[in-house]
């Protein structure tokens, strides 16, 4: 970890949270703000951001990640592509974990890792070479529902996490019908490669564009939810997709309204605070919420 690391990073993160608001000058007062935690650290403290280091930084993003800052005509800074931004989340996350660790790579005491595991890790390796090189996997996959391991051919383009889950985005050689799969790294049991394959122009973005999570069935709906104050509260500070905006708020509730698949992961994500949950609409998402809380009350009657 290093001091001009840590920089893009918190550059990024400052614009995403604030896009198209911040002026350079109001850049400046943030990104010295978040590195005040690192004040006496030598090999990470920040006292100063000039305006020439902020035009290199720009570059240095782009270069590094394809990400491009723009300024509109009122010198406000924005980046456009939500891709990146989940991306840089990610990247900003595990900066300020890197940051952290001592001269011996250990988290201090007070510091309290998440003990859940992320999923998968064992084969990361061996597919990112096998995207790199082009090479087709033979991997023996285990289904859920029938218990039983099943034998494919897959060509391997992309590697996806969502939450603690690693996937790998592929095509079946046997079903050629469908564009790409997601295939989750828990599940293989047996992997080897097996020949070279000629990569296919694959759209991998405009499927997840209106998606969450790993479902890209169904098509994008507008929604309104409203929540008691402490859940859209909690909402607010943490947005469960980059459609979200709020639509009104009061002392008791607050709505919000979303353009967003209706897929498994999304219902997934709305279940988890149903308790305080009231969908306004449309109504086929109340319907199949409510069947949801029928059928738990019919086992747990």
């Amino acid at each position: 970890m290093n001091r001009r690391f840590l920089r893009l990073t918190m550059l990024v993160r400052t614009i995403l949270e604030n896009n198209g608001k911040l002026t350079f000058k109001d850049i400046c007062i943030i990104v010295l703000k978040k590195f005040e935690v690192y004040s006496g650290n030598l090999n990470l403290e920040l006292k100063k951001y000039s305006s020439s280091t902020f035009e290199k930084d720009k570059t240095a993003i782009f270069d590094l990640w394809k990400i491009e800052i723009k300024c509109d005509n009122y010198n406000r800074y924005s980046i456009h592509d939500v891709s990146e931004s989940i991306f840089q989340n990610d990247l900003m996350n595990s900066a300020i974990f890197l940051a952290s660790l001592n001269s011996d790579m250990l988290l201090p005491g007070f510091v309290i890792p998440e003990t859940r595991q992320n999923t998968g890790i064992d084969y990361f390796h061996v597919i990112s070479e096998a995207i790199e090189a082009k090479k087709k996997l033979k991997i023996s996959y285990f289904d859920y529902i029938s218990q039983n391991k099943k034998e494919k051919i897959i060509n391997p383009y992309r590697l996806k996490q969502k939450d603690f889950k690693w996937y790998v985005l592929a095509d079946d050689e046997k079903d050629p019908a469908i564009p790409f799969k997601s295939y989750a790294l828990e599940r293989i049991r047996k992997i080897e490669e097996a020949g070279r394959f000629r990569p296919q122009n694959i759209d991998f973005e405009t499927p997840y564009k209106n998606a969450m999570g790993m479902f890209t069935n169904g098509e994008p709906e507008k929604m309104i939810l409203e929540y008691d104050l402490r859940d859209g509260n909690y909402l607010k500070a943490n947005p469960i997709h980059q459609s979200q905006t709020i639509v009104s708020e009061n002392k008791e509730n607050i709505q919000f309204e979303f353009f967003v698949k209706p897929n498994e992961d999304f219902l997934m994500e709305l279940m988890k605070r149903s308790w305080s949950l009231k969908i306004i609409e449309p109504i086929s998402l109340k319907e199949k919420i409510r069947s949801y809380w029928e059928r738990a009350l019919e086992r747990n009657g």
